[in-house]
């Protein structure tokens, strides 16, 4: 009876002695091992040339060692001197530009004082009463008109002339007094009274002040007068009238 053949397919199971074979490296394999064996060797050997170069590359990779205390104090020592020559820098730069703000300071003083005076120089502290006038009655005339001879002076002008202070101060009074009719009183400085009368319209009251020039009535007809004009008195005290054209000249005031 002839023995039977068994198929060699894909199913086919292997046999003992191959299943062994595939646990053991064969002889090529174990050359290639030792191969590479010995060429790792040689790389982590420090005694070839590649591990030399391997040495070499590793050590400019790695990072360069801090500074050392001295080289930081020279550093330090470096920046603070250099602080100072900058402050000492400002300085330079500093006092010249004070120098020129207080300057600038001295001629702005200067110039406001310049100006002030000037401001006075422009406006002066006494005035005419009226801008324009003829001159009528004068002081210490006599006549029907006036009971112990004229006290003032009279400035003939239309109805509704503006009337001015003729310097700066405080009004006394501002009211009708009979002969006199309407008449403002003002005071000065110096104690100095002036008397605006015959007026037409009062433009201050009692307790104002006024500045030289300023309107204070209109001229009129008001109380014992023949045609509209302003009489003026000036009295340095309240019972002793003096002649108005001198002290008015007096005063720098052209009349």
């Amino acid at each position: 009876m002839a023995a039977r053949r068994r198929s060699a397919g894909k199913h086919r199971r292997p046999g003992k002695h191959r299943a062994a074979s595939s646990t053991h490296p064969s002889p090529p394999v174990l050359v290639g091992t030792a191969v590479l064996a010995t060429a790792a060797a040689a790389w982590f050997s420090p005694t070839t040339a590649l591990g030399s170069t391997r040495d070499a590359a590793v050590h400019r990779t790695s990072p360069e060692p801090g500074p050392t205390p001295t080289e930081l104090a020279a550093a330090a020592s470096a920046v603070q001197a250099q602080a100072a020559g900058a402050a000492t820098a400002g300085s330079r730069f500093t006092a010249p530009a004070a120098k020129a703000r207080s300057t600038a300071r001295q001629r702005a003083s200067r110039s406001a004082a310049r100006i002030a005076l000037q401001d006075a120089v422009a406006t002066p502290q006494w005035v005419k009463p009226v801008d324009r006038y003829t001159l009528t009655a004068h002081f210490g005339e006599g006549g029907g008109l006036w009971s112990h001879g004229h006290t003032g002076q009279d400035f003939a002008a239309p109805t509704g002339t503006p009337v001015h202070a003729v310097g700066a101060g405080v009004v006394v009074s501002a009211q009708r007094d009979g002969a006199y009719g309407n008449k403002i009183v003002l005071q000065h400085a110096d104690g100095t009274q002036t008397w605006y009368c015959h007026l037409s319209a009062f433009l201050v009251s009692p307790g104002d002040k006024v500045t030289t020039g300023e309107e204070i009535g209109r001229v009129g007809a008001t109380g014992n007068t023949t045609g509209p004009h302003l009489h003026l008195e000036v009295r340095p005290t309240p019972d002793q009238p003096v002649d108005p054209m001198p002290w008015l000249r007096a005063h720098g005031v052209e009349v």
